[in-house]
């Protein structure tokens, strides 16, 4: 370990992704901030070493201690972890690779810390080069979440080794991982008696990352989100009704029963379903107008009841209802 005692190392976990690291590594080109004072690690686990020399070539220009660790793939959870353990740092900065700092992200980041405060979270927009799509998959955080999303966080060191860091992923060899990581390790600091606090002017912004049709309708990592739930009940209180993901998910949620008492009790039971339909088709904007609105129902009524079949497998798998 280099002997010189950093205030901020920041931490990449890297999968593939390969343009989309090399934007985020260039994006730290022009942080603002000492470069004696501060180190980026990238840890990479993909299966070739075309991240590996995407970084090299940058630190060869870098101000700051710039390097890249190759690591089997576990998940960006122990990617982070070794990541921390490779510094000494007072305070760690997570970023994922699908994401661009601006210049004043660390600097700002870190001002946000005061007394008791463990984890600042900071703002995530989606990127303004590209057009967002129906196809589009991108992060957006304009306050604080409790899901303290790792695409643009700090912590103090004290707050995280306290928490003894992520845990590995379930789909640690895939592109789009199960997730849940993040929550976990928030959670239990703060239940360790660490506040967080949000940061505005801390930015980065997220790539628009294109998705087949399938995968923005069959949202894999919602099945976990009961288990979260059932580890951390103070996870209810941010949930609609304290039980449901949204208000969507509880109108689809009504109609499914009112469709299963329309087939196997009174036809009656079947007016259940209008909520739903009366909210989705009364939402403004979209592409399709007019008469054509009516067509919104089925991209929407797919993705909701496939969001509500995966939340239901969830909560019987973790015997705690999120739907």
């Amino acid at each position: 370990m280099n002997q010189h005692r950093y205030i901020v190392a920041v931490v990449i976990p890297a999968f593939r992704q390969y343009e989309y690291l090399r934007k985020a590594v260039e994006s730290l080109l022009k942080i603002d901030f000492p470069p004696d004072q501060w180190e980026a690690i990238v840890i990479d686990s993909s299966p070739t070493e075309e991240n590996l020399r995407v970084v090299e070539a940058i630190a060869k220009t870098a101000p700051f201690r710039l390097r890249c660790v190759r690591r089997n793939a576990e998940g960006p959870g122990p990617s982070r972890n070794l990541g921390v353990q490779l510094t000494d740092s007072e305070f760690i900065a997570f970023m994922d690779s699908d994401c661009e700092a601006t210049p004043a992200w660390l600097s700002e980041g870190l001002s946000a810390f005061a007394e008791g405060i463990g984890i600042v979270q900071g703002r995530t927009l989606p990127t303004q080069d590209g057009v967002i799509t129906s196809r589009t998959w991108y992060l957006r955080v304009e306050k604080e979440t409790p899901y303290y999303e790792t695409a643009n966080i700090f912590y103090r060191r004290a707050a995280f080794e306290q928490t003894h860091g992520f845990p590995a992923d379930a789909h640690a060899n895939r592109s789009r991982h199960m997730g849940g990581e993040d929550v976990v390790v928030a959670w239990t600091a703060i239940r360790l008696g660490w506040k967080t606090r949000f940061s505005a002017e801390a930015l980065v912004y997220h790539a628009l990352v294109p998705m087949p049709a399938w995968r923005m309708v069959f949202v894999k990592h919602w099945y976990i989100k009961p288990g979260l739930v059932r580890r951390f009940p103070e996870l209810r209180r941010h949930l609609y009704l304290g039980c449901f993901l949204d208000r969507y998910q509880a109108l689809i949620t009504l109609g499914v029963l009112g469709a299963v008492a329309g087939l196997g009790i009174h036809p009656l039971g079947w007016l259940l379903i209008t909520p739903y339909l009366f909210v989705r088709l009364a939402e403004p904007g979209g592409r399709m107008k007019g008469i054509l609105k009516p067509l919104r129902l089925i991209s929407h009524g797919t993705r909701d009841l496939s969001t509500f079949a995966v939340l239901l497998a969830g909560s019987l798998r973790y015997r705690s209802i999120v739907l």
